[in-house]
């Protein structure tokens, strides 16, 4: 019996604006207040939407086990993987995409990725990643009201309360 309250009081919590921190092992992500979170079925991926900033947000995490060596080229990696998911999404809703130019940047003892965009549905989107030889960590903002500048204020402010120990 308690875990079925437990259950629907996780449900019940699902979608109420509160101050919010996501916290995992990998990262911990202090949102502030407004912020609603939405469902996942990846444990490792969170989603959350803020009325007042009309962004969404997606974070994710793996934890790995590289060698500090490897990382740049995870990194790159990963920029592929990213650009590839863009496109991909891009066909399949049929729309037009443009993406500044990635960066792939050293990041204390790895690398981060960084680009931003819009789409032809006037959605601007910016992306921010980062590899170490413990983990990744990607974080993604979006909005269809918003323009680029925008979402780059709201998205910066954002990460001001990211934290990645090591």
């Amino acid at each position: 019996m308690r875990k079925l309250l437990a259950a629907i009081f996780a449900l019940l919590s699902l979608g109420t604006a509160v101050g919010a921190t996501i916290e995992t092992p990998a990262f911990k992500l202090v949102l502030g207040d407004g912020w609603t979170r939405g469902q996942s079925t990846d444990p490792q991926q969170q989603t959350y939407y803020s009325a007042k900033e009309d962004v969404g947000l997606t974070t994710s995490f793996m934890l790995v086990n590289a060698q500090p060596k490897d990382t740049e080229r995870m990194a790159n990696k990963l920029r592929h993987l990213r650009l590839k998911a863009e496109d991909t999404a891009a066909s399949q809703y049929g729309l037009k995409m443009t993406i500044a130019e990635p960066i792939v940047t050293a990041y204390g003892d790895g690398y981060q990725i960084a680009y931003y965009g819009h789409d032809s549905n006037n959605r601007q989107f910016r992306y921010l990643g980062v590899v170490t030889p413990k983990k990744i960590v990607n974080i993604y903002a979006e909005s269809k009201g918003r323009s680029q500048q925008e979402l780059e204020v709201a998205f910066n402010g954002l990460i001001k309360g990211l934290s990645i120990p090591r």
